[in-house]
């Protein structure tokens, strides 16, 4: 009867995840604010560290690398700090962020560390986050200008897709299965990235795509992605012809402003705020009360690496740097070049509150750090059983 339970409670949290992944490219409030796909991970969270209490288990927080723990912990103390000597609530919304993405993460990572078979689960709310992305493409393509899907915006649509299949070639250690699911997931990811014609997040697939080929050198590998090649050049024959013009044209257009836009990065992207207050580098500003910082006060810094570093001061960037290295250390060459995609995105885009951010690192962290057993595979009995 307890066994059965278990079982229950397990199908309960694993169909959750799957839930939570579709929804996620689902976005019907503006930035900043929850979204559906977040009240779901809330549920999912509570589920899993309810589980893991019931049954004595590592306690979900405890698998998370240590310098991301302490980078959690430096932000919120740092909240906290700037709550109180400003007089404003301003910063429990970003604390908010944080705690919930650590929680996320750590929740990821418990069941990716139980085994192929929950991982698959991990797999399957990937794929329906991308694939539901893609049918928000198809969707808006033909309105004009760049596409943002079911999201906000196009940088997100573009992050989002980056992220979903670099998190598929992370979680399959680097080869993709042809599965039909898997296939229409990738090719529902790199449909999102140009049509959102993001030049960093196109600049990142590249990365990517060395990196998978990096790692496929052997000629059976090879071969299944010559195979992959031609199954997404034929789904191409399924769309309109007017839509693959669309993203043909977005992404030309992007490309001539390339330049300008490079010449005013520090500008647009509002690193000159770095350079105008250096102070700020040493223990960091926070997020909010961007008046004090006149005339350079327009939105937040447009770089995860800037906003990190002037928000969070030298810590707060040092412990990121040692939670990628963390990460990375005892990775394969091809591992680099995929985990490269993000952050080079991350250079002009703030991506820190993308929940699938690091949810992608949880999942570099599973497969290529430290594994430890949760014990869910001692509440089920057998398979869960197939999607």
């Amino acid at each position: 009867m307890l066994r059965e339970k278990g079982a229950a409670v397990i199908f309960i949290i694993l169909w959750t995840l799957v839930f939570a992944g579709a929804l996620s490219p689902v976005y019907l409030y503006p930035s900043g604010q929850p979204q559906p796909t977040d009240y779901v991970f809330v549920i999912l969270v509570c589920l899993i560290y309810f589980h893991s209490i019931a049954t004595a288990r590592e306690f979900p927080l405890a698998r998370i690398p240590l310098c991301w723990l302490l980078l959690t912990c430096w932000v919120v103390i740092h909240c906290l700090v700037s709550s109180l000597v400003l007089q404003s609530s301003e910063f429990y919304r970003v604390m908010a962020f944080w705690i919930y993405n650590t929680a996320v993460a750590s929740c990821f990572l418990y069941i990716a560390e139980c085994g192929e078979k929950y991982s698959l689960y991990i797999e399957r709310a990937i794929c329906m986050g991308l694939i539901i992305s893609g049918l928000g493409v198809v969707v808006s393509i033909g309105e004009g200008g760049r596409t943002t899907g079911f999201f906000n915006n196009p940088n997100q649509l573009a992050f989002f897709s980056l992220l979903g299949v670099s998190s598929l070639l992370v979680i399959n250690r680097m080869c993709l299965p042809l599965k039909p699911l898997t296939v229409a997931a990738v090719f529902s990811g790199i449909a999102g990235i140009f049509a959102a014609a993001s030049l960093a997040a196109i600049a990142g697939f590249c990365l990517v795509v060395v990196g998978y080929l990096l790692a496929n050198l052997q000629a059976v590998r090879l071969f299944k992605f010559l195979i992959m090649v031609v199954l997404l050049l034929m789904g191409t024959v399924l769309f309109d012809h007017q839509v693959l013009t669309d993203i043909f044209e977005n992404v030309h257009s992007r490309s001539l402003v390339a330049g300008g836009k490079f010449d005013s990065i520090g500008e647009e992207r509002n690193y000159d705020r770095i350079v105008a207050f250096p102070e700020y580098t040493i223990v960091g500003a926070g997020e909010g009360h961007l008046e004090r910082f006149y005339p350079y006060n327009k939105n937040e810094i447009h770089s995860s690496f800037g906003n990190l570093l002037f928000a969070y001061g030298i810590p707060g960037m040092t412990l990121f740097v040692i939670l990628l290295f963390s990460l990375l250390r005892n990775s394969p060459l091809p591992v680099w070049f995929v985990v490269s995609g993000p952050i080079v995105y991350s250079l002009t885009h703030m991506g820190l509150r993308t929940t699938l951010f690091w949810i992608f690192l949880s999942l570099v962290w599973s497969q290529y750090g430290k594994k430890k057993s949760c014990g869910l595979e001692s509440w089920v009995p057998g398979k869960i059983g197939p999607m």
